[in-house]
């Protein structure tokens, strides 16, 4: 039987409030600059007309990051291009909320009756932001959605190697695209778990998360020859699991973050011991940077000098379900680049939380980076990137 097809990462694109690319946003999460703004990550002024259809948002910081992504791994968007992706997967959990939280309001207030309503409701489904982006790039391929959560385009992005490496695509686009609505602030609000100004995960004094929009889009391939010149990055491994410990607390031992981590590393054929970097959900709440420590501690007891753990959470935010294609674009350029980020924010580190820190931006070679995503409900993920050509 042939062995399966290493997964080749060839484009990335980024639209955040911290960089309306992938090379500005990396050269502020470099320079530490943060685009949280009162405790949140908006992005002012992004989409034409909006102010017609607030829904128009994640269909449009979807696309330009897809379109960033594809110029960048040469892939066409015309309809009948051969080399245009021929699967697409979409992660999103708030896409369509802006929709129908106004009317809801309304209803609730008695201004609009219950069959109005109902109506906004039904029309607004969450396959309705993949279908605005799929018309925007001209795409008619197999199409999957993913809603699980802050795990969603981690998950999405596992799913795309998994369809490279069983033959059922040879070129996958995967995106994920949040919108920052009043239905969500308020929840986690009521959750206490926003912090006022910026988060400072990993933090004695951490007070919470902030809450952003934005997208990230990632380009898969099957490694090949041809792909050799273009890649960026593999993705190498991944794990998925879910504890079901609580609807919205992780294990305070990070037993499900722990198994998707060792199931990522064992995919990708990689010793906890060759990982130079660990990219960490790192929300900046206190349960989840204890519960994620803890996970990790466990994951590098025995190794001699245990990698770097950082969160990037302090510079764009936390962009729920696509916050993992947010952060796989900076685990893509860490190695590009050779450097390892910070944890923006990070003060007075918590002494229970047992992990490396950097200082600041370090310059060393990066041959592997696990990456983190866990969400609520215990829905955990975990990627391993590496260098091109870097896999045995």
């Amino acid at each position: 039987m042939a062995a399966a097809p290493r997964v080749a990462i060839t484009g990335v694109g980024a639209y955040t409030c911290a960089g309306r690319s992938a090379s500005e946003l990396w050269a502020n999460a470099v320079a530490g600059r943060s685009g949280i703004r009162d405790g949140v990550g908006r992005i002012d002024g992004a989409a034409p007309g909006e102010e017609k259809e607030n829904t128009a948002r994640s269909t449009f910081f979807a696309a330009h990051a897809a379109r960033e992504a594809m110029a960048g791994a040469r892939w066409g968007t015309e309809r009948g291009s051969g080399s245009k992706p021929d699967a697409l997967i979409f992660a999103t959990t708030t896409g369509r909320i802006p929709a129908w939280e106004r009317p809801l309001v309304e209803h609730l207030r008695g201004n609009l009756a219950a069959e109005p309503f109902a109506e906004v409701f039904r029309s607004q489904p969450l396959s309705s932001a993949l279908d605005g982006l799929k018309q925007e790039l001209a795409f008619d391929g197999r199409t999957m959605l993913v809603s699980s959560a802050c795990s969603a385009a981690t998950q999405a992005l596992a799913l795309g190697a998994m369809w490279i490496r069983q033959g059922r695509a040879k070129r996958v686009l995967v995106v994920g695209a949040e919108v920052l609505c009043d239905l969500t602030l308020a929840g986690f609000g009521s959750l206490q778990l926003l912090a006022p100004e910026g988060a400072r995960p990993f933090d004695r004094d951490r007070a919470g998360i902030n809450l952003s929009e934005g997208a990230g889009a990632v380009c898969l391939e099957a490694a090949t020859e041809e792909t050799s010149g273009r890649a960026l990055a593999t993705l190498a491994g991944y794990g998925l699991s879910t504890d079901g410990y609580h609807m919205t607390s992780p294990h305070p031992e990070g037993r499900g973050s722990f198994q998707a981590m060792r199931q990522a590393l064992r995919t990708a054929s990689v010793r906890p011991d060759e990982i130079s970097w660990v990219h960490a959900h790192g929300t900046g709440s206190k349960h989840n940077d204890a519960s994620e420590g803890a996970a990790l501690a466990h994951l590098f007891s025995e190794v001699p000098t245990a990698p770097y753990v950082s969160s990037t959470k302090r510079i764009h935010g936390h962009a729920l379900g696509a916050s993992g294609a947010i952060e796989a674009v900076l685990c893509v350029e860490a190695i590009r680049r050779n450097t390892i980020l910070p944890t923006a924010g990070l003060g007075t580190p918590d002494a229970e939380i047992r992990v490396r820190h950097a200082a600041g931006p370090v310059e060393q070679p990066v041959r592997y980076i696990l990456k983190n995503t866990l969400g609520f409900g215990g829905t955990n993920a975990s990627l391993v990137f590496g260098a091109p050509g870097g896999e045995r």
